[in-house]
C-alpha cells in the first residue's frame, strides 16, 4: 500500500519529484562491454588523465575515457589484470595479475613496457609515491610483496598469518594498512623501514574487513566491514591506536569504500544488498547516512564531477553448483559470458 501511496502521488506532483530526484545518485548511462570472460576484480581511477581502467581477467585491461564514456582501448599487455596502479610523474601504470606478474605500460599510450613475474598469484596493487614503492597483495601465500618502482627489484617481503588479504590503502606518510578478511584485524606496514609495525584485533566490532580507504585530515582509516551477512559495519579506526572509534551499518557483502574529503561524502558499495550507501562526513568519527542506491558491485569515484563509475555482469546463481554460502544463500556463482557493462552513476536525470 505504500508503494502504491508514493506512486500516486509523485503521478499527481510530477514536478515535485522530479525536482526531489536530482538530489540523489541514479544510472545515467550503461557501457556495454561485451567479452568472453566469466570474472571481474578493480575498477581504478585515473584522476589525471580522467581514465577508468577495467580489470576484467581474461578479457584484459579495458581503458575507458570518463569524459566521453567511449573505450578509449586495451593495455596490450594485460591479460589476467586484477587492480592497476598509477605512477602518473613516470608515465607508467602497473597491474596486479593473477598468474604472480605484473604489467607495465605507458599511461600516455597503453603501449606494453614489461611484464614481469614475482610468484603465482597477484590479488591488488597500490602505490607510495614518496617512497616509490608498489605493494602487492599475494594472499595465497600469505604475503604483502613491496617492489621499488624504478628498478622493479623486490624490496621487502612482509609475511602475513592471513590468507584473506583485502586491498590496502596508504595514508599519505609511508605507512600501508591492509585488512586481514579471514583474520578480521589489519595489519600495519612502515613503507620506509619495509617493516609491520602494528597488527590491531579489529573482530569485537568489524567481522571481515574488505575494503579499505584512509581519510588524512583526521588520521583515521576506514573499513567496510562484511560481516558474515549479519553484522556489516562501516569502521573508524584511530591510525595510531587501532581503536575502532565508531560505526555504522552498511549494506550485507561490502565490496569498495570511497571517502571524498573535498564534499565529505564517504562511499561504500554493498554488493550481495545491490545498492550504493553514501554518508555525509561530520566528524573524524561521525557519519550519517543520507541516501542508499540501488546498484551492483564495485566502484570508482571522479571528485571534479563526483560521478560514480561500477562495473559487471550478469549472474545467476546455479544449484547444481559450489554454493558460496558464506556471502549469501544465493550468491551469483556463474557469470554469463557477454554481458559485462560499466555503469555510470550521477546526481539528476539520466543523460539523454
Amino acid at each position: 500500500k505504500l508503494v502504491v501511496s508514493l506512486v500516486a502521488l509523485c503521478a499527481d506532483t510530477s514536478a515535485l519529484c522530479a525536482a526531489d530526484a536530482q538530489k540523489f545518485y541514479q544510472l545515467q548511462s550503461v557501457l556495454n562491454l561485451g567479452g568472453s570472460g566469466t570474472s571481474w576484480d578493480h575498477i581504478d581511477y585515473d584522476q589525471v588523465h580522467h581514465r577508468i581502467y577495467l580489470s576484467r581477467r581474461a578479457d584484459g585491461l579495458t581503458v575507458v575515457d570518463s569524459a566521453t564514456g567511449k573505450v578509449v582501448g586495451e593495455v596490450a599487455n594485460g591479460k589476467g589484470s586484477g587492480a592497476t596502479a598509477f605512477n602518473v610523474k613516470a608515465d607508467l601504470g602497473y597491474t596486479a595479475n593473477t598468474d604472480g606478474s605484473t604489467s607495465i605500460f605507458k599511461l600516455s599510450d597503453l603501449s606494453a613496457v614489461d611484464r614481469i613475474s614475482f610468484g603465482d598469484n597477484f590479488d591488488g596493487v597500490v602505490y607510495d609515491a614518496a617512497t616509490n614503492i608498489l605493494a602487492y597483495q599475494q594472499a595465497d601465500n600469505k604475503k604483502e610483496l613491496l617492489i621499488d618502482a624504478t628498478s622493479m627489484k623486490l624490496v621487502g617481503n612482509i609475511e602475513t598469518d592471513g590468507e584473506q588479504l583485502e586491498r590496502p590503502v596508504v595514508d599519505g606518510k609511508s605507512n600501508l594498512y591492509v585488512p586481514l578478511r579471514d583474520k578480521n584485524s589489519v595489519v600495519k606496514i612502515d613503507l620506509k623501514t619495509k617493516k609491520t609495525v602494528a597488527t590491531w584485533d579489529v573482530s569485537a566490532k568489524c567481522i571481515e574487513p574488505s575494503g579499505s580507504e584512509f581519510d588524512i585530515a583526521n588520521n583515521r582509516l576506514l573499513l567496510a566491514c562484511r560481516g558474515k551477512r549479519v553484522n556489516a559495519v562501516m569502521a573508524v579506526i584511530d591510525a595510531d591506536t587501532g581503536a575502532v572509534t565508531s560505526t555504522n551499518v552498511i549494506g550485507t557483502g561490502a565490496d569498495d569504500i570511497i571517502l571524498d574529503p573535498a564534499s565529505k561524502q564517504l562511499f561504500v558499495t554493498a554488493g550481495v544488498e545491490g545498492n550504493l550507501e553514501v554518508f555525509k562526513q561530520e566528524g573524524a568519527d561521525k557519519y550519517t547516512l543520507t541516501e542508499a542506491v540501488q546498484t551492483r558491485v564495485g566502484m570508482r569515484f571522479d571528485s571534479e564531477t563526483q560521478k560514480i563509475f561500477g562495473m559487471t555482469a550478469e549472474g545467476v546463481f546455479d544449484a547444481s553448483k559450489k554454493n558460496l554460502a558464506a556471502i549469501s544463500p544465493f550468491y551469483a556463482n556463474t557469470v554469463i559470458p557477454g554481458t559485462f557493462v560499466m555503469l555510470t552513476y550521477g546526481r539528476g536525470a539520466a543523460a539523454k
